[in-house]
């Protein structure tokens, strides 16, 4: 069923948003299973009711306490219809708000509770290494210098121009660039003799399917001085931004 107007979509949003919230903190501690959208929608769509639920049912019990003051009259709000809601918008607004966070609440502690009890201390990172070694790693004002390995036996050294970060191998792509871009293998022309040759004063850019790379070694160039950083700072701090936001940024598929 699809929301037809706004607050339908928001009372949508409200049910669900519980069930995303368990979901993702939940991927904080377990890797990433391949499943159908059907299955994990179903997971949501549980999650969500049960945390729904249970925050419905502490509202009713402070309800009940306070003597009908503080949240919505739900069985007032059945009988008068809009009549009761135009008069008690405000009150209708904080319920929701309320419940909401009672329940994203529920979903935040229960997770707690499964990770301390069930020993899931450590964090399950859901990216790459190709995102880590090229972009989170980077040490700011640097530039990643690579080595690609090809299955052939060629490689190919460069500057980092763009990459895709994440998915199959097969649908990966990686693109050097710079002056100095050097390929080392067998001869274009033919010949059975490996050679090393800059090609960077011909050719602006290398496009390496990820299907073909064997493996990559990274190290981090100093922008301004050009010198190796030798012992980088491994991540950026405190949310630091990438080194130099005016680098093109990996190429999302």
């Amino acid at each position: 069923m699809i929301p037809q107007t706004l607050g339908a979509l928001a009372a949508f949003r409200t049910l669900v948003a519980p069930g995303i919230v368990f979901e993702l903190r939940r991927e904080r501690r377990r890797a990433r299973r391949a499943e159908t959208a059907f299955r994990e929608a179903a997971r949501v769509a549980l999650g969500s009711l049960i945390f729904t639920m249970t925050s419905v049912l502490v509202l009713t019990a402070a309800q009940a306490v306070s003597g009908g003051k503080l949240f919505l009259d739900a069985e007032a709000w059945l009988s008068a219809g809009d009549a009761y809601a135009r008069q008690h918008l405000t009150l209708i607004v904080i319920t929701v708000a309320v419940e909401l966070a009672l329940a994203c609440g529920l979903a935040v502690a229960f997770d707690f509770v499964l990770g301390r009890y069930g020993h899931e201390r450590a964090s399950v990172r859901q990216w790459s290494a190709w995102m880590e070694a090229l972009r989170l790693d980077r040490p700011s004002g640097t530039r990643p210098w690579l080595h690609v390995i090809l299955d052939d036996g060629s490689s190919f050294f460069g500057y980092l121009r763009s990459y895709t970060p994440s998915g199959p191998m097969v649908e990966r792509e990686l693109v050097l660039e710079g002056e100095s871009l050097t390929y080392q293998g067998k001869p274009l022309g033919g010949g059975a003799e490996f050679e090393k040759k800059v090609i960077g004063d011909t050719w602006h850019r290398v496009v390496l399917p990820g299907s073909k790379i064997t493996y990559l070694r990274v190290c981090y160039i100093h922008r301004k001085t050009g010198e190796l950083i030798r012992d980088p700072e491994h991540r950026l701090q405190h949310g630091e931004q990438p080194a130099d936001p005016s680098e093109p940024s990996p190429v999302e598929h």
